[in-house]
């Protein structure tokens, strides 16, 4: 018979028996719990998964349907991409027949792209056009519009950041689309465009430079290739006999350099045409005197003496190179010392500059009626006729309707 201390050891041992069996039994279910837990977020990654294989088959199938109807871009800033004399004399036939003839001349150009990819090109008018063409400007513009169905010509008025701006969106919006498969950009005139097109230089480059009557040299270091189409577009014509492309007139001379196919306009090697340097003779052509209204507004007196022949010559004038506005009207030449200017320095006749301050009065100053810089050319109230602001207007609407009386006057020099 167990004595009382070995019966109190045997109830020890059975207890912590029980004990053991419990901790046992908390540790299936904790397992349990924790395998319900996981068998959860298994079945929801179930479901992820094949809402993410769903989503990525709905991409591809959209990604193969975009791929069937690829297209070439065609960006053209109409400042100094002009049509033939031919097409521009032809009105609407001369519009339709520039679409036709753009069309091909692409489809050539990029024959290792495969066939069936259509054109989406965009011209941005400049006013520049209409001083040649006149009325017929209109009809040039519907007809290459109506001469393709992919084709616009978009009337951006007389302001030039109108074409730049609407060229920089249209380029950052579908310069990464699948469909767009090519990019010919005609701004090679304008080395603002630069900061677009350096991002995406690279090797083997989706874009082709368009060769405008004049190149910015620097556009030739982006490593682009570079194309012309001479069937659609003026090209800069060379005298015979002469190496350096030197068109010397009775009142100066506009050098050109030709490297590569690109027309290059060069500076004089006369030093009185670059840098702070102004040759003799050259004066201010802007009015000493401010003139305001009755509400203490600037406004602007009217340009008289400008004829249709006037406006002809000034765009057959600047479509090689651009003038310099503050060394033709101020008599002085922004250029920083040491640097050539890029702009023309050459002698501009009387009427020439009524028609530069015309053009630059079409864009708005950005002071508006409040200005007071006797230096300044742009424009501080809108003098169209009927005008009220909108498309091809530069001005708010704060400065059409405004009194242009002069009622007082503020000259240099006096308070």
């Amino acid at each position: 018979m167990l004595g009382r201390e070995e019966i109190d050891g045997l109830r020890l041992q059975l207890e912590d028996f029980r004990q053991s069996d419990q901790r046992k039994l908390d540790v299936i279910q904790r397992l349990l719990e924790e395998y319900q837990e996981l068998s959860g977020k298994f079945k929801n990654l179930e479901i992820d998964l094949e809402v993410q294989t769903s989503a990525r088959r709905e991409m591809q199938l959209k990604a193969r349907a975009l791929d069937h109807k690829p297209f070439v871009l065609v960006l053209v800033n109409g400042d100094n991409y002009v049509f033939n004399d031919e097409l521009l004399k032809a009105g609407t036939e001369g519009g339709v027949e520039a679409a036709g003839l753009l069309r091909d001349a692409v489809q050539a150009d990029l024959k290792s792209l495969d066939d069936g990819i259509s054109t989406r090109p965009l011209c941005g008018f400049g006013s520049s056009w209409t001083s040649e063409i006149g009325d017929r400007s209109e009809q040039v513009r519907g007809g290459f519009t109506r001469g393709q169905p992919l084709f616009d010509f978009v009337d951006a008025g007389v302001e030039k950041e109108g074409a730049d701006h609407k060229i920089r969106e249209l380029f950052d919006l579908l310069v990464q689309s699948n469909q767009c498969k090519h990019i010919i950009f005609g701004g090679c005139h304008d080395q603002g465009y630069l900061s677009l097109l350096t991002p995406h230089k690279k090797v083997d480059s989706c874009i082709t430079l368009l060769k405008a009557t004049t190149c910015n040299k620097k556009f030739r270091a982006l490593g682009y290739r570079a194309t012309e189409f001479p069937a659609v577009f003026k090209s800069v014509h060379l005298p015979e006999n002469s190496n350096s492309g030197i068109d010397q007139s009775a009142h100066g001379a506009h050098v050109y350099d030709v490297q590569n196919g690109i027309i290059q306009p060069q500076l004089s090697a006369n030093p009185q045409v670059s840098g702070h340097l102004v040759p003799e003779g050259t004066r201010r052509r802007l009015e000493q005197v401010i003139y305001l209204n009755t509400d203490s507004q600037r406004v602007d007196t009217p340009i008289l003496g400008i004829t249709e022949q006037g406006r002809a010559r000034f765009w057959h004038r600047t479509s090689h190179q651009h003038l310099c506005n503050e060394y033709h009207l101020l008599g002085r030449c922004p250029a920083l010392p040491g640097r050539p200017c890029m702009y023309d320095h050459g002698y501009v006749d009387p009427e020439l500059i009524l028609v530069l301050k015309e053009r630059l009065r079409a864009q708005k100053c950005k002071t508006g009626g409040l200005c007071r810089s006797f230096d300044c050319y742009y424009g501080h109230v809108c003098r169209r006729h009927g005008c009220t602001g909108g498309k091809g207007c530069s001005f708010s609407s704060l400065l059409h309707n405004v009194d242009q009386g002069v009622i007082s006057a503020i000259r240099e020099g006096r308070t």
